[in-house]
C-alpha cells in the first residue's frame, strides 16, 4: 500500500475572493494616499510663504516699510527663491494701505497647481495677516485678492 496523501490547494473561487479583497483595499487606500500627498505639497508652499513673510517683516523693521528688492530679501533669506520667475518662486507685490509700502503680498504656486498667497497690512484699520487660495494666478496676484480665505 502506498501512503499517498491527498494534496489540497486553493479553489478558483477562494483565489478570486482574495484578489477582490486586495482590489477593494487598494481602491480605498490609493485616493487617501494621493489626497495626503496633495495636502503635503500645499503645506510646503504655505511654509515657504510664511518664511517669506517673516523675512519681509525682519527687513521692514530696519526700513520701516516692505520691499520688493530681491537682492535685499535674498540676502536676508537665501534659502527661498525670490526671483518671481518660476511659478513656484516667491512673487512680491508691495503697496500702500495708509503709508507708502506698508502692505505686502507674497504668493506662489503649489506643486498641486493651486496658487496661495499671504498679505500683511502693517497699518490702518485692516491691519493683520490675510491668506488666499485660488485655481489661477489671477486669483491671488493682487492686493485686493487676499481677503482672509483660509488655506
Amino acid at each position: 500500500m502506498s501512503d499517498m496523501k491527498s494534496e489540497r490547494g486553493f479553489t478558483l473561487v477562494e483565489l478570486m475572493v482574495v484578489v477582490l479583497i486586495i482590489a477593494m483595499l487598494m481602491a480605498i487606500g490609493i485616493p487617501t494616499f494621493l489626497g495626503a500627498r496633495e495636502r503635503a505639497q500645499d503645506r510646503a508652499a504655505e511654509s515657504r510663504l510664511i518664511a517669506a513673510l517673516k523675512t519681509e517683516e525682519v527687513v521692514a523693521v530696519d526700513d520701516a516699510q516692505y520691499t520688493a528688492v530681491v537682492a535685499i530679501l535674498a540676502a536676508a533669506e537665501p534659502a527661498l527663491d525670490w526671483s518671481g520667475v518660476a511659478d513656484d518662486s516667491i512673487h512680491i507685490v508691495v503697496g500702500a494701505t495708509v503709508n507708502a509700502n506698508d502692505t505686502v503680498l507674497l504668493y506662489t504656486q503649489s506643486s498641486t497647481g493651486s496658487w496661495l498667497g499671504v498679505k500683511r497690512v502693517a497699518q490702518g484699520p485692516t491691519t493683520g495677516v490675510y491668506t488666499c487660495i485660488g485655481a489661477a494666478r489671477a486669483d491671488v496676484d493682487d492686493l485686493a485678492d487676499c481677503t482672509g480665505t483660509e488655506w
